[in-house]
């Protein structure tokens, strides 16, 4: 079964230091950097994720949005409705197959009380800070060669191994 991981949005953007808008310069870029860290989990991680946000900063109410094949789904809430009550919906005929991830403990009660699991924002930055390097800043130009994987004494012995083939 596929266990997908729901983002409360604006509310990881509130707890988590690294979407302050003192850091990003603004709400929209908060919420683009929290989007293109669910991308970089999803695609690490291999689970779907789903952002919700509230209508109210939304730019476009009751609109989804599908990214990277559909690895990652963005909801923006119907207006008159709230992020979590997309998120409560979702998990009202199937909770097993959630994880939620918001610091609002109403909602991690609602939540459990529909089986699904529940995180905190900052176990969603551990698992940012365990990403790669790669991907985390995707800027920096890589060229993966598998000598860069292998131990020293790995690449002695393929070293010999291909002076010796050479040498016949």
């Amino acid at each position: 079964m596929t266990r997908f991981l729901i983002l409360d949005g604006y509310n990881l953007i509130g707890a988590l230091e690294r979407y302050a808008t003192r850091q990003t310069g603004s709400l929209d870029r908060s919420r683009e950097l929290l989007i293109n860290d669910a991308l970089k989990a999803a695609g690490w991680t291999g689970r779907k994720i789903i952002v919700a946000f509230d209508a109210a900063r939304s730019p476009d109410p009751g609109r989804t949005e599908l990214r990277a094949g559909g690895a990652v789904r963005i909801i923006y809430s119907a207006p008159g409705e709230s992020a979590d009550d997309v998120i409560e919906r979702l998990i009202r005929n199937d909770g097993n197959a959630y994880t939620i991830c918001t610091a609002d403990f109403a909602l991690q009660r609602a939540a459990l009380a529909n089986g699904a699991a529940r995180s905190i924002p900052r176990e969603f930055a551990d698992l940012l800070d365990e990403l790669p390097a790669l991907t985390r800043t995707p800027d920096v130009p890589f060229r993966a060669r598998v000598s860069d994987r292998l131990s020293p004494e790995a690449l002695q012995s393929l070293e010999k191994l291909r002076r010796e083939a050479e040498g016949r």
